[in-house]
């Protein structure tokens, strides 16, 4: 070997060992016991810190619980959220919509009307569409924790909801389970260590899963009957977004809600949940003026 070829190969090895110390000094640098750092990482984790816009998916079923009875798978469910974490003082602004379709559990197509077993009629089903959904993530208030083991982490939030129905029982009947929405939402996010680690992906894969205990959906027609839903979903953040999620789920939301493959780009209020949408949807037919019947013909 001559002086050069050996000064080369000195010139390797000193680089590797430059490399691997950089990338152990940067995983030490990942603190997530600190308030800004484990922002950070939870940002990177469930959107970007880029403020590039973010699909989330989520897939998984619907059941119901009625006391005395076997819980009961009643259909499928699709959802797709578009998310843009905006910097603010303190942290990040999600500004965040989403859109979810109830599927028939054998065929997986979108449901337009349901067989109600209890009822034994059929339903309209109303889509989710809340748009916004918005959220202030900041350092003095983060929501959600942390649990790590090795190189995997999981970020959770649990959300007890109790609040004034906005389908109060007296003028909506048929579609309030009562005069407070209670329910409890719960998220899990998955993510590796060594991802987080890397200070220049200011977004990395994740996956997940998110469930929900509340009451009946207003448009299942159940009013104050006993019983609760309970949801239950697998989701991840697409590596490739919007192109990687199911071409059925995609083309359904091009074709039939488009605005739901984009996020939003500006703030706007009051947040949308399902039973405030809902209940636009039956005010606005309840407004909608009856078609007139034909005249009957003078005698």
């Amino acid at each position: 070997m001559t002086r050069l070829e050996a000064y080369r190969a000195a010139f390797v090895v000193l680089a590797a060992c430059l490399a691997g110390i950089a990338t152990a000094a940067d995983d030490a640098k990942l603190d997530l016991a600190s308030p800004r750092e484990r922002l950070e990482a939870y940002v990177r984790a469930n959107g970007d810190t880029s403020a590039a816009p973010v699909a989330t998916w989520a897939s998984g079923r619907v059941y119901a619980y009625v006391p005395g009875e076997k819980p009961r798978a009643l259909f499928g469910l699709e959802v797709l959220g578009m998310s843009r974490f905006q910097k603010i003082e303190g942290g990040y602004l999600r500004l965040h919509r989403e859109i979810g379709f109830y599927t028939d559990l054998a065929s997986g197509e979108v449901l337009k009307t349901w067989t109600n077993p209890w009822l034994k009629r059929d339903v309209d089903v109303i889509p989710i569409q809340n748009d916004p959904v918005n959220r202030r993530f900041t350092i003095e208030n983060t929501s959600f924790s942390v649990l790590e083991s090795g190189d995997d982490v999981m970020f959770f939030r649990e959300v007890p909801l109790r609040y004034p129905n906005p389908l109060d029982p007296a003028t909506y009947p048929l579609n309030s389970s009562g005069e407070f929405y209670e329910a409890i939402e719960m998220f899990n996010t998955f993510v590796q260590r060594p991802a987080l680690a890397d200070p220049g992906q200011t977004s990395v894969p994740s996956t997940g899963s998110w469930m929900r205990f509340g009451p009946w959906l207003p448009w299942m027609e159940m009013g104050s009957r006993e019983g609760y839903l309970l949801y239950h979903s697998r989701s991840l953040k697409p590596r490739d977004g919007l192109q990687a999620l199911p071409e059925r789920l995609r083309e359904y939301v091009a074709k039939n809600h488009p605005k739901y493959l984009e996020a939003p780009a500006t703030f706007t209020s009051p947040d949308e949940t399902s039973w405030t949408f809902f209940k636009k949807v039956l005010d606005a037919r309840k407004a909608a003026p009856a078609i007139a019947s034909p005249a009957a013909p003078a005698p």
